[in-house]
């Protein structure tokens, strides 16, 4: 059992939703023909890390040594408000200074996506609905790989088959320890991938 706890924990490390924006990046940019320089690939890949990995994690940090939350994991789902606002803002700021829809209209787009995500989560939290951060994360990536797919006509059929299984692995391990509902799961899905869905018009 102990086992198993230990593998759901690792499962929601590494499905958490900060890593989803980079891995979407990191996709565009390495699994996909690209005619960008490496320097550019990396310095948009660090300002994607510093907004939305470092910063939020600073901003727990802080908020939780000023006792402005109770955990890390942001269980209330009042503390859940303050966060996503900030993350909302700071896709904003990327999608201003950043990724510029002319230069990076793939990308541009992909952040639209997230944006409208964390703003359904944020209407839900306003009524008191935690749906799952997790869900949301994974199935936008998986809705942009299958976009990237298309798109470019780049068989990508290995990675979207790892990225459905890992969500449900994900999924699951979220039931597992309590942290959702599957209602719960299903909304942070469909919060996830829908808004990803209608955006691909606009790119692919």
């Amino acid at each position: 059992m102990k086992l198993l706890e230990r593998f759901s924990k690792l499962l929601s490390i590494l499905g958490h939703p900060l890593w989803m924006p980079v891995l979407g990046c990191i996709f565009y940019f390495y699994a996909i023909p690209s005619y960008l320089d490496q320097e550019i690939i990396t310095a948009k890949l660090m300002a994607v890390c510093i907004l939305t990995i470092f910063l939020p994690i600073v901003f727990l940090f802080i908020a939780k040594n000023l006792k402005l939350i109770k955990d890390y994991k942001l269980s209330d789902v009042k503390e859940r408000r303050f966060f996503l606002m900030l993350f909302i803002l700071l896709i904003l700021i990327l999608l201003n200074k950043i990724l510029d829809v002319y230069n990076y209209r793939t990308l541009f787009y992909f952040f639209s996506g997230i944006l409208f995500s964390g703003i359904i989560a944020l209407l839900f939290s306003m009524f008191r609905v935690k749906i799952s951060l997790h869900g949301l994360g994974i199935s936008g990536l998986v809705s942009f790989v299958i976009g990237l797919s298309l798109s470019f006509q780049e068989p990508m059929i290995l990675s979207t088959s790892v990225l459905v299984v890992f969500l449900g692995l994900v999924s699951s391990s979220r039931l597992f320890e309590r942290a959702h509902t599957l209602p719960e799961i299903i909304l942070g899905i469909l919060a996830g991938c829908l808004p990803q869905l209608y955006f691909l018009n606009y790119w692919i």
